[in-house]
């Protein structure tokens, strides 16, 4: 419930609200009565107190306490409606149980109502059951999520695919603020769309060039890839979902392809798995997180780089048909429940749920320098890189004794620019080693570029990427913050690709910082 700043930097002066009064005395008490904190008001923001106590600076969630005294703000306790719409697998399959997770953070209560049709309803009660908001969440699709948060109809839309050029023009020239903004636009999770296929089919590669021929209808016989005589079956999402649209962009666009007509169209990712785990020559597209009894087939890039879809690899990104789940909203009157509820998806309760629905959490995990064989195996395949034995022989010393963390920065082409999960990943980061016991270890921030253009240019390019991941680091908290804990950085250019420099969305995935912790060797002098 309260929360000492420490190296947090304070919330009126982080915000720029509120005002230092002089020296007024207020009381928190919880709304139970059993735990009360004293001391001198600093700032309130609408939804947080930050008061100074005898252990310094806190803040303090305004809805977890009684604010008592001449200091204390008025608070709006009025039990606010707000809907949701969006991506169907997202507002039925992940949604629901990360409100249900913000219930318990807040010392709460979740009701859910689930009809047979129409919206799920929501109600979020504090600790002595009074309601604070009902919540309407619509199972629309991504494309109909961002119409609604455009006409007003819902507070947050839900997707499966990242806001458009075109879109954001036409919310910003509405009044609806930067939909690309740090402060609209979040990512909360990740999924992988996976080609999948019933157990007993023997296939379990599809190479990636063959994707668009067969949903395009173009290979129609499991024998042109690979498989027995038999015609093959497809399964699909319209065009209009977040799936249709990400599939759309990454696979079929670029090959020049449409839908084959012949597909059969399904509403919702979970029907293609079920549809297809049951059917022999069936194949079809879905997300990683609703794939369930049906078997995911690893994709071969053009130039033979093979990838598996694992939660470590949809979470470096490098598997080529990764996506990111994405919360927007508005610029115009968010909910202060759901300002609430955006601000607990960043934390590691959030991020638990995330796992147990099934989706790819956005929480560190490790691979050893062993367990990233790829690496290894890309770097001497015919991917257009230039490389020689000399530079493997540095990069392969460099990483002995190292351990890859699983954040990894990406950047547009020729630019030094952090996305947008990667300015997320930024304080993601700096929280794990301000907390963390770093002793022996360094940190190694290493930059790697795609193929395009001269080999030395890109080694400088790619340090220059990781001199500005350094940056933004020291950036993101107080200096000190992090001890002793040595942090480098290194520049290696186009040697290591992990997908194949001949598409686009394979240089993109190779355009990137990656994190490594590496211990450190201390030889004794005697």
């Amino acid at each position: 419930m309260f929360r000492k700043l420490g190296t947090v930097v304070p919330w009126a002066l982080a915000l720029g609200l509120g005002t230092m009064a002089n020296a007024e005395e207020i009381t928190l008490r919880s709304l139970d009565g059993n735990t009360t904190l004293k001391g001198e008001f600093v700032s309130f923001d609408g939804e947080k107190y930050t008061i100074k106590s005898i252990i310094g600076e806190m803040v303090v969630d305004a809805f977890l306490v009684q604010c008592e005294g001449a200091a204390c703000p008025t608070l709006n306790v009025k039990s606010e409606v707000f809907a949701v719409s969006g991506a169907s697998s997202v507002v039925g399959g992940l949604f629901t149980g990360l409100m249900l997770d913000f219930g318990k953070s807040i010392e709460g209560e979740v009701v859910t109502t689930t009809p047979e049709t129409g919206p799920i309803t929501v109600k979020i009660m504090n600790e002595v059951g009074s309601e604070l908001a009902e919540v309407w969440m619509a199972k629309t699709g991504s494309n109909q999520g961002f119409r609604d948060l455009a006409s007003g109809k819902s507070s947050l839309a839900l997707t499966t695919r990242p806001v458009h050029s075109g879109e954001i023009q036409t919310f910003a020239n509405s009044g609806h603020g930067d939909l690309s903004s740090a402060a609209q636009e979040k990512v909360i999770a990740l999924d992988g769309l996976v080609v999948v296929t019933a157990q007993n089919n023997p296939l379990r590669v599809v190479a990636e060039q063959d994707l668009a021929k067969i949903f395009s209808g173009h290979v129609t016989n499991w024998n042109q890839i690979g498989g027995p005589s038999a015609p093959i079956n497809l399964y699909m999402r319209d065009q209009d979902s977040g799936t249709g649209t990400v599939f759309n962009t990454l696979v079929m666009q670029p090959s020049g392809a449409m839908p084959s007509p012949d597909a059969t169209i399904l509403d919702t990712d979970d029907a293609v798995a079920k549809a297809v785990a049951v059917d022999p020559l069936g194949i079809g597209i879905t997300g990683y997180s609703d794939a369930g009894n049906a078997k995911i087939l690893d994709i071969r890039g053009t130039c033979g780089i093979q990838v598996p879809a694992t939660p470590f690899t949809i979470k470096t990104e490098e598997y080529p048909l990764t996506r990111r789940i994405f919360a927007y909203t508005s610029a115009k009157n968010v909910p202060v429940q759901l300002n609430r509820f955006l601000q607990y998806l960043g934390t590691d309760m959030a991020q638990a749920a995330v796992a147990k629905a099934g989706f790819v959490d956005l929480g560190v995990s490790y691979q050893s320098n062993n367990e990233q064989g790829l690496r290894y195996l890309s770097a001497v395949m015919p991917t257009g890189a230039e490389v020689n034995l000399g530079q493997l022989r540095t990069m392969t010393a460099d990483l002995l004794a190292s351990d890859r963390m699983s954040i990894t920065f990406r950047f547009g082409f020729g630019s030094t620019n952090l996305d947008a999960r990667g300015r997320d990943d930024i304080q993601r980061l700096a929280n794990l080693l301000a907390v963390g016991d770093y002793q022996n270890k360094e940190l190694l921030l290493i930059g790697f570029t795609d193929s395009v253009g001269n080999g030395s240019a890109n080694r400088s390019l790619s340090e220059r990427r990781a001199i500005q991941v350094r940056n933004a680091l020291f950036e993101s908290v107080p200096q000190g913050s992090f001890g002793n804990l040595p942090i480098r950085t290194m520049g290696y250019g186009e040697i290591s690709p992990l997908n194949c420099n001949e598409t686009e969305n394979g240089r993109r995935i190779n355009r990137r910082v990656e994190v490594w912790l590496r211990d450190v060797v201390i030889v004794s002098s005697q």
